[in-house]
């Protein structure tokens, strides 16, 4: 009999691991299905400078549940651990074999505990996901496990900073195992390449839907993916309830923003952030995830209609370009009103020498109009001179955002808002937050800390958002398309609700329970 097992995400939004198992058989299929961050479990343990030692390998992941107590991690890691840690290593429990392990998407919360896999774990992703991943991996400044999801540094670090790869392989279409075969079904989230798995296996179905929903721009993959699901007659759902509610009413944090906007569409996000912008007569920065494409592409067109030049980080137009390159449609990159922001580096200045990435170098110079691939790469590095002077009319810096704050619409978020001492935001400026409100303490200060620096600059500030994940209603009536016999909610911190509107074809489980799989 097939079996899954929640190793993580029963109650909390995010920390999703799973396991599924092709029967009980020590030589059956095994696969995991994300293996994410916990931000509940971290935040209980760890915060901003109180963090889990890398260096210390699986010691703390393990002993705070972070990570689940299985023989499943990198070779370097187990090593370690039964040398520095032989008694916690014998808690570990063999789980025998992992074939793969198949990605819904790239947030940190379904990929930020990947990099301690074993690394012989072949890792699987739509096309586009893995161009995010890597693209995010490549660009992230801080070394920490969740930003290494296909690179890691092997343990001990003896100085050398040795690394190990994982595989990643582009899923496209089904994989077949010997005992049940796996298909991705298009989804639409708040991040390009999301999906959600069919797992089908000796007498049965499986269907777990990672993130999604239907109101965003590509909202119609979401519907065609559950009208194929539903024709496929799945005997088990695992379905993700981020936006269940409590029947006890919302306990949301004080928002640190003057007015606040929420819709169930991104049409709705563009509309009410046109009327906003049209009412700014200075400096716009609109904060919203580095990954959301779909929201990156909202801010164009409003940039377009309100007669501003849309400012974006290099990383972004990196990332952008290798989603494109996956083929998932977004911004055009070679928009001539598309300009980059370039921020002062390691020197104070804007020197050649702070630009130390071959892809940062790589992006600069297609948007002054050269073709990197032209230029060898170790000639890469002087060439990039003569675009942070400031005569390169599509990559700017402060002083020439400050000299005409109107007629820019600055795409800059919390981690950099030190931007503001350069930009000097003038009289009419606005803020846009454009990602999810604070849903717990931490988040709360942060948007406290961000309210301080708006007040300090004397910034307006307005929240605008759409969710990424569907609102309780669409996940009950995908419950109802999908007519499963069991129903097993996910990524909940109410997962009751199911229970409540279902009855008997749902089970809630702990973490680490495990689920037979009946036909």
């Amino acid at each position: 009999m097939a079996q899954f097992t929640m190793l993580d995400g029963a109650t909390t939004i995010g920390g999703t691991k799973l396991l599924f198992e092709a029967s009980t058989s020590p030589d059956a299929t095994r696969l995991l299905f994300d293996f994410g961050l916990n931000y509940a479990t971290m935040g209980a343990y760890f915060e901003e400078f109180l963090t889990p030692r890398t260096s210390a390998g699986l010691t703390d992941y393990l002993t705070t549940g972070l990570l689940p107590k299985l023989r499943f991690y990198r070779s370097d890691l187990t090593a370690l651990l039964q040398e520095m840690q032989p008694e916690l290593a014998r808690q570990l429990a063999d789980p025998h074999h992992i074939n793969a392990c198949f990605i819904t998407h790239a947030h940190v919360d379904h990929t930020g505990s990947i990099s301690f896999l074993d690394e012989t774990i072949p890792l699987y992703a739509t096309p586009v996901t893995a161009a995010v991943l890597r693209a995010v991996e490549e660009t992230q400044f801080s070394s920490g496990p969740e930003n290494g999801v296909t690179d890691f540094i092997l343990r001990p670090n003896l100085g050398a900073n040795k690394h190990g790869q994982h595989s990643i392989v582009d899923l496209a279409g089904p994989m077949q195992f010997p005992d049940c075969q796996v298909t991705p079904f298009p989804v639409d989230h708040s991040i390009p390449g999301a999906c959600a798995y069919l797992i089908e296996y000796d007498g049965g179905k499986l269907v777990y839907t990672g993130d999604l929903r239907f109101h965003g721009r590509m909202g119609h993959v979401t519907e065609s993916s559950i009208e194929g699901l539903a024709a496929a007659h799945p005997d088990a759902v695992l379905i993700e309830g981020t936006n269940l509610r409590s029947n006890e009413g919302s306990s949301d944090h004080d928002t640190a923003f003057r007015r606040r906007f929420a819709f169930w569409s991104e049409q709705g996000v563009e509309a009410k952030a046109l009327e906003e912008i049209h009412g700014a007569s200075g400096l716009v920065m609109a904060d919203f995830g580095m990954k959301d494409l779909d929201r990156l592409m909202t801010f164009q067109r409003v940039a377009h209609a309100t007669g501003r030049r849309l400012a974006i980080l290099p990383r972004d137009a990196y990332i952008v370009r290798l989603a494109q390159e996956a083929g998932y449609p977004t911004i055009d990159l070679a928009d001539p009103e598309l300009v980059l922001y370039v921020k002062r580096a390691g020197s104070g200045t804007y020197d050649k020498g702070d630009i130390k990435q071959d892809w940062a170098r790589s992006t600069l110079l297609r948007f002054a109009g050269s073709d990197p691939d032209s230029v060898d790469p170790k000639d890469r590095r002087d060439a990039v001179v003569d675009v942070l002077n400031g005569s390169c009319p599509r990559i700017v810096r402060a002083a020439e955002v400050v000299a005409h704050q109107s007629d820019y619409l600055l795409s800059l978020g919390y981690w950099d808002v030190q931007e503001l001492c350069d930009l000097h935001p003038s009289r009419g400026s606005l803020y846009i937050h454009s990602s999810a409100e604070a849903f717990n303490e931490e988040m709360s200060w942060s948007q406290e800390r961000l309210a301080r620096w708006l007040d300090l600059t004397g910034m307006d500030s307005v929240h605008i958002h759409a969710s990424g994940h569907a609102p309780q209603e669409d996940l009950f009536r995908i419950v109802e398309r999908l007519a499963p016999t069991h129903v097993y909610p996910i990524h909940t911190e109410h997962p009751e609700r199911y229970a409540e509107q279902f009855g008997s074809l749902v089970t809630l489980l702990a973490n680490g329970q495990m689920a037979p799989l009946h036909s």
